[in-house]
């Protein structure tokens, strides 16, 4: 009987553990800095521009958001929406678009903008 319990509390905590796991938080940041000749309001016009496209698919108001979930399962759902993003980007001038897991210090995606 005890030997019976003590099973049941080890494949408990194997369970409770494993849960855990699955729902870990990745804390993410997107950049976009413009590139070419740009400078002052311009910049500030294109990267504000950028970035409300990138938000918007990734649904923050902010250049840091979290995902909760496995590392590979928010990658990917973070790269996706920025695929989205990019078909619906239109705007002028160059630069870099770029999205980091800073949880695990990974760039997940990047995108030149001609």
């Amino acid at each position: 009987m005890t030997l019976a319990a003590v099973l049941c509390c080890a494949m408990t905590m194997t369970v409770l553990t494993s849960c855990t796991k699955d729902k870990d938080k990745f804390v993410y940041t997107i950049k976009a800095e413009p590139g070419g000749l740009m400078n002052g309001i311009e910049a500030g016009n294109w990267r504000n521009s950028v970035m409300s496209v990138y938000q918007a698919a990734l649904g923050t108001d902010s250049e840091e958001f979290t995902k909760h979930g496995s590392q590979e399962e928010c990658d990917h759902e973070v790269l996706e929406a920025c695929k989205k993003a990019e078909m619906s980007l239109n705007v002028g001038g160059t630069g870099d678009v770029m999205v980091f897991n800073n949880t695990v210090n990974r760039l997940v995606y990047r995108r030149s903008i001609q």
